[in-house]
This record gives C-alpha cells, structure tokens and sequence, in this order.
C-alpha cells in the first residue's frame, strides 16, 4: 500500500453532480437522507464505463427547487476516455422523483445494458435502446410490472429459476404512511416495514420487451412477515450452482436465503437460514458485499451498520450447508468502524497484490448538519491470513480527501489502468470520485459481452494460486460496480488459465493470457 494514492478527482474529469436533498436546510426527512446511490454503467459499448448518479430532493424544498426552475434529477455521464460528459438529457434518462438507488443490467438480453431506479415513489425502468437512447418502461404499450409503488431501497439481479433469463430482486424498507403508533422502538420501527419484492424474468411477450411475475411470497421470501430491507446481492455462496440471495435489514435480522430446487412451481425455492448460518445480526444492516475474501475460493459476506455496532465480516465456513463464522476471530481483525455509520461497502484489491482489500463509506444518520455529519471513508489493507486487517485510510491518502456524507459506494476502473477507482454517492453534496493511483503491480480484468451476473470467473497464477471472482449486480448500498472481474497478479507477466463459467454450467478457457490487458471473452466461444 505504501505507493497508492486515492485522490478525489470528480470535477477534474466532468462529474459535475450535486444530491439534491437539504440545500436549504436539514429537517426531519429520512427518505431523503438515505439515497445516493451510484451505478458503473457501459451504455454504449465503447469499452468505457459510464456513471450514474441517483437524484432525490427533500421535503420542503419542492416549491424553491420549482422556484430555481427544475426539480433535481438522476444523471448520466459519458465516460470519453477517462472524461465524463453530461448526456442524460441526449439519451432520456433523467429521473425527476425521490430516488433511492439503482442497478444496472441487461434486463431484456438485447445485449444493452438496461437501468432500474429504486425511489420512495415509484420504481423507475429505463430500457437501453441500441446505446442511443433510454425508454421508460411504463411508457410502452405493455410495461414490464416491475416498477412498484413503495419505498424500496437495494436492487439486485440474478438468473435464481434457471430459464437463462435475469430475475430483479427490490428490497422494500419502510412505509412512511402507515405509522406504527404504539413503537417503543426508533426509526424505521415506527412505520409499518414495506416487503421485498422477486420479479420473475419471464422473457418477452406481446409488445413487452419482457414481462416480470411478482413471486416473492410463493418462494419464501419474509416468511414471518415484512422487514426494513437495506442491502442486497445475489451469489452463490454454496457453490452448488444457483444463486442464494444475501439482505440486511435495519433493526431485524438479516436474511440469507438458500436456493433450493424443487420438482414443481417456479422450480425453485428459498429457504430462509440466516440465524442458523450464522449471518442474521439484528444490527442497523445496510451495505453488502460477497467475495472470496481469505482465497479458500468461497465467498465471504461483510455488512455495514450503524454508530456503537461493528461491522460484520463473515468467513464462509463450508459449502455442504451454509454456514459463517466472525472472521474477526479468524483474521485478528479489530472491531473497526465502531463510532461510525457505514454504507456502501466493496471488496476491491486496491494495491493489486492478489487478495482483496475492503473499502467502506461512512456518513451519518439522522441528518442534521452537511458538514458537521460527514465522516471519514475506510480502507481495510488485506494483508493475508496470519496479518488480518490493517486501517490504511491514512496511507492512501483518505484523510487528505477529507470526510464525506456517504451512502452509495461502487468500484471500477473508470480510466481502464488496471487498477480499481471509486465512485461515492453523498447527501446533498457533490459525488466523490476517487482515482487510485501508484498500485504498481500487474492486473488482468476480464469483461463478457454484457453483464453476466452469477458468472464465475478463475484466474490460475504460474505459482498454481487460484483466484475466484464472481459477476454481482447489485450490492454495496443502493449501486452496481464494474460488470468487468478484476485481478491484482501481484508481479505475474502471464496467467496460466483463465475460466469464465456461466450459471448454465457453460465455459470458456483462456490459456497463456498476458498481464495487464482487459480481456474480452464471448460466451459463444465455448459452444
């Protein structure tokens, strides 16, 4: 870590974004002091990634906003060579609601990649038309049944029935308008909690570019009732071939959902399991993120919360029934991020050394004051099993970059160096992004055609290390990262073998790949 260097570079490079929320004042508005969410996005196919940014303003302030001459609204940014470009009123995909957070994949299999909009309102679907233009899906003659009223929060996407179609995961949080009058405990215990949502991906149909089923109750979703949903992310934590779903909630226990075929209905079923595989903590869950942390080649699970409660790293135990264990114990970690509120949250390796790194955004919760919440974001330096977890916000210059009202946070090689960057949403300030410098070592990044999520992709070093990395749409907080695996190698010149695997069970296999290039590989290659 000693040469690498995070340096805030957003209105260096043309993101000139501000969140809408509290620019007169702050008041009681929990809605809008719980957005920010951001979204890694290649529109247009032209090998550079794009950004999204998630929109909202605050109550009170409709009528000033009005009076300025517009309502604040999500927007997109052309990435031009590692310089970005405002086009979201060029291609249509501006949003005027109170949004939340979004996720970006290629929902119709057209192989453009498609934008969903959680908010406090209505969802909020943009089919990507040819990397031209964006159309709202409740525009169309037969809209999807995706878009819900509701304030929704994480979104993730996955294939969970099998059929080759990808299903959307909306995690409900809390209804505003159905107060809980006899609460004992604080917010969101004071409203009613609004369910999760699993929209089954049934492909097209008449005129509509595909159709989703709204499934959640008949699979097990909130088998004992709704819950205040924050973080999501599908992954295959059991490595038998489908994709398990992973939620924080707020104040209740997070939930880890096992995917279990069976013979009739949808051909799947989840299985609720959180307490007994050791993953349902009853903190302020928030953020989420899942990657072999420890390189035993299972994926681990962290989750962000709230003030005086730790954050939570989680060691996969075992694939024959999932179970985790306190990787605090495990990798001599100590109770970091105690004092703080995290948010969005990355395994990233950010000194491209082979293991991973993890990256947390903070910020407070109530908002009170812009300035005087912000808080410092946090890097973990991964330094193997016997060392554990080193605080190195300080090394790479985060104290420099000063505190910031973080909620989203998502990774990607914006400038394509090899190296990983990260984009941070804030509350009513203006969007982070954080360009790494100095790692110095090699890389491999291996991109599909289109967003793959549940592929699986293994990276063999000459020494015979294997590293795993995953394909998640969804997770952190509220956003999606770069579609693309990334690989620190260390001082490797040369990857032995790389392995992309599809969830359908079809691969494709690299040999004698050179180090630092981004390799692009066709799903077609290996039929």
């Amino acid at each position: 870590m000693d040469l690498v260097r995070f340096e805030d570079v957003a209105a260096e490079v043309g993101l000139e974004f501000r969140h809408g929320a509290f620019q007169w004042e702050t008041g009681p508005d929990p809605a809008a002091m719980m957005g920010g969410g951001v979204c890694w996005i290649d529109y247009d196919r032209d090998g550079w990634l794009d950004l999204y940014a998630v929109n909202t303003w605050s109550n009170g302030e409709w009528g000033r906003w009005y009076e300025q001459g517009a309502l604040p609204s999500s927007r997109l940014f052309r990435n031009d060579v590692g310089q970005f470009t405002d086009v979201t009123t060029e291609v249509g995909a501006g949003v005027e609601t109170r949004g939340n957070g979004c996720v970006a994949a290629d929902l119709d299999l057209d192989g453009w990649t498609d934008l969903y909009i959680t908010t406090e309102r209505n969802n909020v679907l943009l089919w990507n038309v040819d990397g031209e233009n964006f159309v709202d899906d409740t525009s169309l003659e037969e809209p999807s049944g995706a878009t819900p009223f509701g304030w929704h929060s994480g979104a993730a996407v996955g294939d969970v029935d099998g059929n080759g179609w990808p299903d959307l995961f909306v995690a409900g949080y809390t209804d505003l308008n159905r107060p809980i009058t006899s609460a004992t405990k604080g917010f969101p215990n004071t409203h009613e909690p609004e369910p999760d949502l699993l929209f089954l991906n049934n492909g097209p149909g008449g005129t509509a570019r595909t159709r989703f089923t709204e499934i959640s109750a008949e699979v097990g979703i909130e088998p004992n009732g709704a819950d205040y949903g924050l973080g999501a992310l599908f992954s295959d934590l059991d490595l038998d071939g489908d994709l398990d779903l992973y939620v924080a909630n707020d104040t209740t226990p997070n939930q880890l959902y096992e995917n279990v075929p069976t013979g009739g209905g949808y051909g799947f079923r989840f299985v609720e399991q959180g307490v007994v595989a050791g993953v349902g903590d009853t903190g302020a869950g928030m953020g989420v993120a899942s990657a072999d942390a420890n390189g035993d080649r299972l994926p681990d699970l962290v989750t962000t919360n709230q003030l005086k409660e730790r954050h939570l790293v989680l060691s996969n135990a075992s694939t024959a029934a999932l179970a985790f264990t306190d990787a605090t114990k495990d990798t001599q970690l100590v109770e970091f991020g105690v004092g703080s509120t995290g948010w969005g949250t990355t395994w990233m390796d950010v000194d491209l050394d082979t293991d991973l790194d993890l990256v947390i955004g903070n910020g407070a919760i109530p908002v009170r004051d812009l300035i005087e919440d912000r808080e410092p974001a946090q890097l973990l330096d991964n330094r193997g099993p016997l060392d554990g977890f080193v605080l190195a916000g300080a090394q790479v210059g985060l104290d420099e970059v000063g505190s910031r009202l973080a909620r989203g946070v998502a990774a990607a090689d914006f400038d394509n160096d090899g190296d990983m960057d990260i984009a941070m949403g804030t509350i009513g300030g203006d969007l982070t992004l954080l360009r790494n410098s100095g790692a110095g070592g090699t890389w491999l990044e291996v991109a599909t055609e289109s967003p793959a999520p549940g592929a699986v992709v293994i990276v063999t070093l000459p020494d015979g290390t294997n590293l795993r990395r995953e394909i998640i749409v969804g997770g952190s907080y509220l956003s999606s990262e770069d579609p693309r695996a990334h690989f620190g190698l260390g001082g490797a010149d040369v990857v032995s073998t790389v392995t992309v695997r599809w969830p359908d069970g079809a691969s494709v296999t690299r040999s004698d790949v050179a180090a630092d290039q981004i390799l692009r590989v066709d799903r077609m290659e290996g039929e």
